[in-house]
């Protein structure tokens, strides 16, 4: 009972926190407006925008997920989790970039859609985009619950709803400002929790001793945990799931309208670069290829199997209240708390902006002032973060990396279409469209046909991603209609803009 009254106590005070700088925002800023509650009126410094960056991109899955495929994977599961993920946010920076220049007065990468191929695939991205947000918001419910779970003995479905009406709760209030000014809190929070405990663990461990560990574990054969490819950075099954990262990450990142949103905050084109790769190449690849090699190795080290905590994803709040006892398990929950809440906060930060613009107004009320908007968008953000912890309820002892691992299938077929028609003129509409049916179908198909649990997922995942490049490279010679992109230089939005420079 007493660790349970820390938990939530715990959830208390950060929940006072966050929502009590999300209060002063709305406070001091002009957020009946679109351009204020939707992209902080485009002003935001470089500062704010890599610590958002960074912290957006740091999930419980980069955590959790990362120290389960150190136990998977061995020494190259968290570096395979970093470059493979990292990969499409670098991927991202060229296409915020050019949608930046092309269509300067643009809010939602789903405008562009509109614009540039037509309504069917601009409502198909819709879909999409909001289906990515929703996952990866429940996603954040499921691996904060973990950790609460595990560390107090606190109610998995319980947990889950609090910690979804919490990051719903700052974003309904504040809008993407509440998600960026709170980002920048929680990056010294995260930051101080992991340069605080890993030294600690790895001291207690021994380097020496998790290295012993991992060649048992590739050496004995009888062992429960035997994997001969432990201690081998350039494993096959680990390169396998690095490329598979690639394909997860590039839907996650490319559909997530979050991101989007955060560029057309930025004050300028290069603050907006700068932010990005340092948020991305030097703030966020190093934490999973630590916790990786950390959780994954401390696994081994400490002798535990499969059957020692209930889903391998628990074993980073495992092994941090083994190791460090009280203090570990604390810090590990205010680790996980902070990088869930500003995940699920950045994703329904986009979220908002889709409903806002891209369903309420052009669909359900054409005529709707700023205020209406600003205020169907609050209140569709409680809405949805209802519904994230009521789904988040049902994946209780679910694996964060198989959920990872499957959503590449679901989300990576539409890519192709967004990046070729930045760039390609002759990319046709329908063509588009039929991409991206194919390569979901064909996904799909591979992981429910091959019986090979090794190679159903790996070979779903690629098929989703690449079958649709090339069902457009191969159309280009029979299309003969050309976009114009100078007309996008021409879009006018029905709500006034910040004043974003370039």
């Amino acid at each position: 009972m007493t660790g349970q009254l820390t938990g939530y106590l715990i959830l208390l005070v950060f929940a006072v926190i966050l929502i009590g700088i999300s209060a002063l925002i709305n406070k001091n800023n002009k957020l009946n407006r679109v351009d204020e509650l939707l992209t902080a009126g485009r002003g935001i410094p470089f500062g704010f925008i890599a610590a958002s960056v960074f912290v957006a991109w740091v999930w419980a899955g980069s955590l959790m997920g990362a120290g389960e495929a150190g136990i998977w994977y061995g020494v190259s599961g968290g570096f395979n989790y970093a470059w493979g993920a990292a990969l499409p946010f670098l991927l991202f920076i060229p296409i915020a970039l050019r949608i930046r220049k092309i269509m300067p007065k643009s809010t939602t990468f789903i405008e562009f859609i509109r614009e540039r191929f037509g309504a069917r695939l601009a409502n198909t991205f819709l879909v999409f985009g909001i289906c990515l947000v929703l996952y990866v918001c429940v996603m954040q419910a499921v691996g904060i619950a973990y950790a609460f779970e595990y560390t107090f003995g606190l109610n998995f479905k319980i947990t889950a709803f609090l910690a979804s009406m919490l990051f719903a709760s700052f974003i309904a209030i504040a809008g993407l400002r509440g998600s960026i000014y709170n980002s920048v809190f929680q990056f010294f929070v995260i930051m101080l929790v992991v340069f605080v405990t890993v030294p600690f663990i790895v001291k207690e461990l021994g380097v020496a001793h998790i290295f012993e560990s991992l060649n048992i574990i590739a050496t004995d054969a009888s062992h429960p945990e035997h994997n001969a490819d432990a201690l081998n950075f350039f494993s096959t099954a680990g390169l396998r799931y690095g490329l598979s990262a690639v394909v997860i990450a590039m839907g996650q990142v490319l559909l997530s309208q979050s991101y989007y949103s955060t560029a057309a905050s930025a004050k300028s084109t290069k603050s907006l670069f700068w932010a990005y790769l340092i948020g991305t190449v030097v703030a966020w690849m190093p934490i999973p290829i630590i916790f990786g090699n950390v959780v994954g190795g401390g696994f081994h080290a400490l002798g535990l199997t499969s059957g020692d905590v209930p889903v391998d994803s628990g074993a980073a709040p495992y092994i941090f209240q083994l190791v460090l006892g009280d203090f570990g398990a604390v810090a590990f929950v205010i680790l996980i708390l902070m990088t869930g809440i500003t995940t699920g906060g950045n994703g329904l930060a986009g979220l908002q902006a889709m409903f806002t613009l891209d369903l309420y107004k052009r669909y359900i009320r054409r005529d709707a002032t700023e205020e209406q908007q600003t205020k169907f968008g609050r209140m569709i953000i409680l809405v949805a973060g209802a519904v994230i912890g009521f789904a988040a309820t049902f994946l209780d002892g679910v694996s964060l990396l198989m959920i990872d691992i499957f959503s590449g299938i679901l989300f990576a077929a539409p890519a192709a279409a967004l990046i070729l028609g930045l760039w390609l003129d002759k990319i046709n509409s329908k063509v588009a469209f039929a991409s991206i049916i194919i390569g979901l179908g064909s996904g799909l198909a591979a992981f429910a046909l091959i019986s090979d649990d090794e190679l159903n997922w790996f070979v779903g995942n690629m098929f989703s991603l690449i079958l649709p490049f090339i069902v457009l490279l191969v159309s280009i010679p029979f299309t003969k209609e050309r976009f114009d992109y100078n007309v996008l230089s021409n879009y006018e939005p029905s709500h006034d803009l910040g004043k974003g420079g370039a």
